[in-house]
């Protein structure tokens, strides 16, 4: 008797636990995955040609603002002048007079963050060459997936995908360096790469 009311304590208790720790990740999500205001920021002067790059602000870990500005200088670096704007409600779903796109997401749950797919379900890019970045700590193959097929969804031509991580390492060669340093020297290259026409999958 005495350890059936002792399974039955065990038992209230785990399940108290989880609830607890459901209604925090619940709050946590709706925190970090909530639209902030629209913002555009004009990079490079008034040059041509232009880019456009688009992200969702991580506000736990701000990772995904600092790998949109780290890809925006590599295309300014190769030449582009660049707008870099927030996912919100009510961001252009037709950008026009930009040669090349370039969309960053968080990965929340194994899937690109709500604002990033809310956008691209009623984008409509026409077959605007658009790079894709998905941030995340290590796991982010399923949200890279997703979020190629959003893209492509929308009308995108995608000419790569590309995955940073802030636990995961980004350079295997590169174990001695701060993980988020070495992740965004790779952004920027891959803002380079995207700009000088290396990345042209269809």
């Amino acid at each position: 008797m005495a350890e059936t009311r002792r399974f039955r304590w065990w038992k209230l208790i785990l399940l108290t636990a989880s609830g607890l720790l459901l209604c925090g990740l619940a709050i946590v999500t709706v925190f970090v995955e909530r639209e902030g205001d629209y913002t555009l920021q004009s990079l490079g002067g008034e040059r041509e040609p232009k880019a456009l790059v688009l992200y969702h602000s991580s506000r736990d870990a701000q990772f995904t603002d600092e790998l949109s500005l780290a890809v925006a200088e590599g295309l300014m670096a190769a030449g582009y002048a660049v707008d870099r704007a927030t996912l919100t409600g009510i961001t252009p779903d037709q950008p026009k007079g930009y040669r090349l796109l370039v969309v960053v997401s968080s990965t929340y749950f194994w899937t690109p963050d709500l604002p990033t797919l809310r956008y691209l379900k009623r984008a409509r890019l026409d077959r605007l060459p658009t790079l894709g970045v998905i941030a995340g700590a290590g796991a982010t193959g399923r949200s890279q997936q997703v979020l190629e097929r959003a893209l492509s969804a929308s009308g995108a031509a995608v000419i790569g995908m590309r995955a940073f991580w802030t636990a995961r390492p980004n350079d295997e060669h590169r174990l001695t360096e701060p993980n988020r340093v070495v992740a965004l020297q790779l952004a920027r290259q891959l803002g380079v790469a995207a700009g000088t026409g290396e990345l042209s999958r269809p």
